[in-house]
């Protein structure tokens, strides 16, 4: 006879009693950290400065009523990782669910922007220690935290994996948008790593499968965000068949609570867009 309770979809999107490592406590880590708490799941957030990660957590233990914590993580140190998972294991038992979100890049802004060949800024200019950090940190850390993690998943023979990827790893960027805006364009770095995490998803995720084991990825689009030039918001709507930018805090939660939960089960090495159909056109 079949269960039907174990069946029912609001079942599937259950975490009560799942541990969920979260890096980065801003912005994106933060709404995926959120999502797994309104689902029921303990999270850990972490962040390179403990008072960040810390005052995510508080946030998210007052909002939700949970019992989040924030601990120090610097991703590409796997001597950290190592502490930070054994800490976890020590305290909780166990990891369920991994995000690696932590990354990116630090954005610029600068007057000469809108008057010279963007393409300076995006190749010739562009340091090569600044290259190697962004890489180490989008790309290496991703590797490092599927590293530590993996085994934990292992013994007990299950647990989610997402990786955090963007458009940028999938296409080009129209360095157009950044046109009199006073934004200094993306980076070659971080469309590099962000490719690379797609392919490092794929590759790990069929090597985790036997283990009933599911890595994943999701690569999303541009969020609106406060201090946003509007020629820039203009730019990237106007490039959006969705006619809009993604909300903060919303938009990217859907991707995660489906990821992270036994509804994705059968979902082994897959890059889930969220972009508002940029890529798709």
């Amino acid at each position: 006879m079949i269960d039907l309770e174990s069946y029912s979809v609001r079942k599937m999107f259950d975490l009560n009693g799942k541990v969920a490592l979260v890096t980065g406590s801003r912005n994106l880590g933060f709404d995926a950290a959120e999502a797994l708490c309104e689902l029921g799941a303990t999270v850990i957030i972490t962040s390179r400065d403990i008072s960040s990660a810390q005052k995510a957590a508080d946030k998210l233990n007052l909002i939700n009523n949970s019992k989040s914590k924030g601990m120090q993580l610097e991703v590409t140190d796997e001597n950290n990782w190592k502490i930070v998972v054994k800490d976890i294991t020590d305290e909780f038992g166990t990891i369920d669910i991994l995000v690696n979100n932590a990354g990116g890049r630090d954005p610029s802004f600068h007057d000469k922007s809108s008057k010279q060949d963007l393409s300076i800024d995006f190749l010739e200019n562009r340091p090569l220690s600044e290259w190697q950090k962004v890489i180490n940190v989008n790309l290496t850390g991703v590797f490092l935290g599927c590293k530590m993690v993996a085994p934990v998943m292992k013994e007990k023979r299950k647990g989610k994996i997402i990786n955090i990827s963007s458009l940028d790893g999938m296409v080009g960027r129209d360095l157009r948008i950044y046109k009199d805006t006073g934004l200094s364009p993306t980076v070659p770095d971080y469309l590099a790593s962000k490719a690379g995490v797609i392919q490092l998803t794929r590759a790990i995720g069929v090597v985790l499968a036997p283990f009933n084991i599911n890595v994943n990825c999701i690569s999303y689009g541009g969020f609106l965000r406060k201090g946003q030039p509007e020629k820039f918001v203009k730019n990237y709507t106007d490039l959006t068949p969705l006619g809009r930018m993604a909300k903060a805090g919303f938009d990217s939660k859907g991707a995660i609570a489906y990821l992270s939960s036994s509804a994705s089960d059968y979902v082994v090495g897959h890059n889930l867009v969220v972009d508002g159909g940029w890529t798709a056109w």
